[in-house]
């Protein structure tokens, strides 16, 4: 089970971009700030239409929401998820594209997010 002061670790292994700004401040403490960067960042991906990045960080977010002990998963799912959920989707091509990175783990939370209004649509 990954714990809170394992994700900026985990995240950096897999987001080397991610280095410098996960260490503007003690991330290891603060995982809402950790999940944050990563969530901003996932969402300029996205906005820039960079899906292969994008992917890469979607497919770690459900994997530390899968294998992430409580406070890691409600980081993702209070954190993460709304700074996804909030960026635009101009058509039904990049709907489609955007529901197609959305990890199994994360699918359903993602949809909950969209349908209670709390998304963009």
């Amino acid at each position: 089970m990954i714990n809170q002061y394992e994700v900026p670790a985990c995240i950096e292994d897999t987001i080397p971009a991610l280095r410098k700004a996960l260490h503007q401040f003690p991330a290891i403490f603060h995982i809402y700030d950790t999940v944050s960067c990563f969530g901003e960042y996932t969402g300029q991906q996205l906005r820039e239409q960079n899906f292969q990045v994008a992917h890469k960080c979607l497919q770690l977010a459900g994997r530390l929401y899968e294998r992430g002990n409580g406070v890691v998963r409600e980081a993702i799912t209070r954190v993460f998820l709304p700074l996804v959920c909030s960026v635009p989707l101009a058509d039904a091509v990049s709907r489609i594209r955007m529901y197609s990175l959305i990890p199994d783990a994360l699918y359903p939370l993602y949809i909950q997010h969209q349908l209670t209004g709390n998304g963009n649509r």
